[in-house]
C-alpha cells in the first residue's frame, strides 16, 4: 500500500526561484496520485503567482494554493498541517533540487522506524565556488554519515503527521526562522526521536555563496533564536554566542577534517565560524531591542 504524503512549500518572495522547488516535485518517483502539494505564498507583491497558478492547472499532483498576507513562518506551517492528508509531511524549501526519489527514500525510512517523528536529508554540495561555498562543503565533509540529530536543530524535511499533531503544531507567534527548531525541541520532549536519512538526498540551487548572504542567513537564524530563548528560558541560546567557544570548536572541527582531506585551507574554519556566531549574535540582538519574544516572558508570569 502506498501511504498518501504531503508536500509542504511555504514561499515569500521566492519570484521565479520556485520553479525549481516545482520542478523537482514533479519528477518525484514517487506515485503522484499518493501526493497532495499544498503552497502557502506570503509574497505581498506576487511575483510568484503566475507560475503557481500555472504549475497547479498542469500538474498531475493535487494542488493547494493559499496566499496570504503577514502570517509568519509559523503560521504558514500550520496551514499546511491543517490541510494535510496522509501520514507524512515532505517540507520542501524553494530552491531545493531533489533527487527524483527523494519521497520515495524519505517515506521509506519513517516506515521501517516507527518512533522517529522527523528526519533529516543528506545535503549534498556543489563544486565550491567560493570562499563561503568551500566551508560549506567542509561542513559536508564533517556530517557526512552522522546519523544523529539533537532537539535544538532544524532542518527536518520529513516529519510523521501524528507526532506534530500531538506536541501542538507550530507555534503561530513565530514569524520568521526557528519554527522548525522549536517543533524539533518539543518532539524530543514528547519522546519522538529525530534522526538522519542519508538515504534521502538533495542540494540548493542557490546556496549562500557569498559573505553578504551567509550574513543575511546568520542574522535571521539569531533573531529567530531570540523567540525561542524566551520561550524555554534556556540560557543554552545565549552560550551558543560566546565567541572562545565558537573558535575552539571551529578549530576542533577543522584538525577532524583535515585528517580527511589535508587541505590547510580547512584551518580557517574556526573564523568562519566566529563570522556566523557574530551575525547570529547581531541578530539576536535586534530581536531583543525588537521586544521578539519578550511576550513569553509576561506569559510566565501569569
Amino acid at each position: 500500500m502506498t501511504e498518501k504524503v504531503t508536500v509542504g512549500l511555504c514561499l515569500k518572495h521566492s519570484g521565479k526561484i520556485v520553479q525549481t522547488a516545482l520542478d523537482s516535485i514533479s519528477k518525484q518517483d514517487y506515485p503522484h496520485e499518493a501526493i497532495k502539494l499544498i503552497i502557502v505564498d506570503e509574497d505581498e507583491n506576487g511575483s510568484s503567482k503566475n507560475c503557481l497558478t500555472f504549475f497547479a492547472r498542469n500538474t498531475d499532483i493535487k494542488t493547494t494554493i493559499f496566499f496570504v498576507e503577514n502570517k509568519g513562518l509559523g503560521a504558514s506551517r500550520q496551514m499546511v498541517i491543517d490541510n494535510a492528508i496522509g501520514d507524512y509531511v515532505v517540507w520542501v524549501d524553494d530552491d531545493f533540487v531533489l533527487n527524483t526519489d527523494f519521497i520515495s527514500q524519505h517515506v521509506a525510512f519513517m516506515e521501517r522506524n516507527p518512533l522517529i517523528g522527523a528526519a533529516r536529508a543528506e545535503e549534498l554540495r556543489l563544486s565550491a565556488k567560493t570562499s563561503v561555498s568551500l566551508f560549506e562543503t567542509y561542513l559536508q565533509i564533517l556530517n557526512k554519515g552522522n546519523s544523529s540529530v539533537t532537539a535544538n536543530m532544524g532542518g527536518l524535511e520529513i516529519f510523521r503527521l501524528e507526532a506534530i499533531k500531538k506536541v501542538g503544531g507550530f507555534d503561530l507567534k513565530i514569524k520568521g526562522a526557528a519554527e522548525d527548531r522549536d517543533i524539533s525541541i518539543r518532539l524530543i520532549n514528547a519522546g519522538w526521536q529525530l534522526s538522519r536519512n542519508n538515504k534521502a538526498k538533495y542540494h540548493r540551487k542557490y546556496p549562500p555563496a557569498t559573505w553578504n548572504a551567509l550574513w543575511r542567513k546568520q542574522f535571521w537564524y539569531g533573531y529567530g533564536n531570540h523567540f525561542l530563548y524566551h520561550k524555554y528560558q534556556n540560557r543554552a541560546f545565549r552560550w551558543e554566542f560566546f565567541f572562545p567557544i565558537a573558535f575552539y570548536i571551529g578549530f576542533r572541527d577543522s584538525l577532524k577534517i583535515y585528517k580527511i582531506n589535508h587541505e590547510k585551507k580547512v584551518f580557517f574554519l574556526g573564523s568562519y565560524y566566529l563570522f556566523r556566531n557574530f551575525a547570529n549574535f547581531i541578530g539576536f540582538f535586534r530581536a531583543d531591542l525588537d521586544g521578539y519574544g519578550h511576550h513569553m516572558n509576561m506569559n510566565c508570569l501569569k
